[in-house]
């Protein structure tokens, strides 16, 4: 690797490539650690060493052992004195240059310690008092209604999946809670197909990254988790918080991992967090539950809608409306709860009943055939009295409310 320059006097590089070139003169920050815990003076004196290189014309290159994460973020500092701009600017102009998206927030937090940048307190009293959501996935089917209603009374800062890709890293996520002086973070993005695999890896990637801006910025998490935690269960259960998890397939894993990974941060971390465990959500505006949407298509055209029927019977979920989980989330925000809710609404029905509620809706002509699966299916219900006892919530559209509006909203 060569030296990426940023300006034509800043650049960055593994030590390697550059020791003993001509006419260039190092900032090294290999005494540096690539992680938290680096003083706030001697980062200070790395940038001031860049920064007094660069006012007298010289060629400048800060290198660190690869030339990526402690480099970079030194540099940005440098940048940062030497032009008068935010942090925040110069990490961008850094990453545009280098073409390195993520930078580790814990050097980039000692940095703008170092620089004296009170960019979030500025913001903060710029907002009146307001407090301030920064929310991933905001754009998608809960996000979107979640925001809308945290908008009432608190600053939502809601980028879309191409204004920010958690999946890159925190860099971007730290930037934006900086820039907002957020006071929490509501984690809803998720991998566009989450059943797989590979989307396992990605969730829990994506989970660290926002962990890790929570962590060094000391604001609480919301991380939306689901009671398919729950799905190796045989039978019926009506779950509280106190049950233990027992996952099973891809998307059940991920958020299994991902909770045991906020409990790890939780107890040797510090990290606050309010964990929501929801039940199967439905309502207008997605094309959540897709079973949903499968059978009042065949409803409106007279097919025959295929259930599926169990080993041990038909298969029961129990079904919360999305205006329901979005009052949940926001009460958590809100109240600054932090610890575990189950959510969903404690009953639970059949995928042969909720096809016929959907037939009488519609006046439909469709029949309805189970085809066996040799296999056996949770029936889990949602234990609710937590959330009922320390913020006053449960749900309050009942399923057959909630299936009607569903039917009459436009397509």
């Amino acid at each position: 690797m060569t030296i990426r320059w940023i300006t034509a006097l800043l650049g960055t590089a593994p030590a390697s490539a550059v020791r003993g070139m001509p006419g260039i003169h190092l900032v090294d920050v290999r005494d540096l650690v690539d992680k938290g815990g680096n003083r706030v003076d001697a980062v200070a004196e790395k940038i001031r060493l860049g920064h007094a290189l660069l006012s007298e014309g010289k060629k400048t290159v800060v290198c660190c052992d690869y030339g990526i994460s402690r480099s970079n973020a030194v540099a940005a500092g440098i940048l940062a004195r030497a032009e008068g701009i935010s942090l925040e600017a110069a990490v961008r102009r850094v990453q545009d240059a280098t073409g390195e998206g993520d930078i580790k927030v814990e050097p980039l937090q000692i940095v703008r310690a170092a620089l004296g940048d009170d960019a979030a307190t500025q913001a903060l009293k710029l907002r009146s008092g307001r407090r301030a959501v920064v929310m991933t996935g905001a754009h998608g089917f809960i996000g979107r209604s979640s925001a809308a209603a945290l908008r009432a009374d608190m600053d939502v800062i809601a980028p879309s999946s191409q204004e920010l890709d958690v999946a890159r890293g925190s860099t971007q996520l730290d930037m934006l809670a900086s820039e907002s002086g957020a006071d929490i973070l509501v984690h809803l993005a998720a991998p566009r197909v989450f059943t797989s695999n590979v989307a396992m890896g990605q969730t829990l990637s994506m989970l660290r990254n926002a962990i890790d801006v929570c962590l060094v910025r000391d604001i609480p998490l919301v991380y939306l988790s689901s009671a398919e935690i729950y799905s190796g269960y045989r039978g019926s259960l009506c779950a509280d918080e106190s049950v233990p998890a027992l996952p099973r397939g891809p998307y059940a894993e991920a958020k299994f991992l991902s909770e045991m990974l906020i409990e790890h941060c939780r107890v040797h971390l510090g990290l606050r967090c309010a964990l929501i465990r929801s039940s199967r959500v439905y309502g207008a505006g997605s094309d959540r539950s897709k079973f949903l949407y499968n059978f009042i298509d065949k409803a409106r055209r007279g097919e025959t809608i295929v259930t599926h029927c169990y080993r041990n019977g038909d298969p029961t979920l129990d079904m919360l409306h999305v205006d329901d989980l979005v009052s949940l989330i926001t009460r958590v925000v809100r109240s600054g709860f932090t610890g575990v809710l189950n959510a969903g609404t404690g009953v639970t029905t059949t995928t042969h009943g909720i096809a016929t509620m959907l037939i009488d809706l519609l006046g439909s002509e469709s029949r309805i055939e189970r085809t066996a699966i040799d296999s056996d299916s949770a029936h889990i219900a949602m234990d609710f009295s937590k959330a009922r006892k320390l913020l006053g919530w449960e749900p309050t559209i009942s399923l057959a409310s909630g299936l009607a509006a569903l039917v009459s909203s436009p397509t």
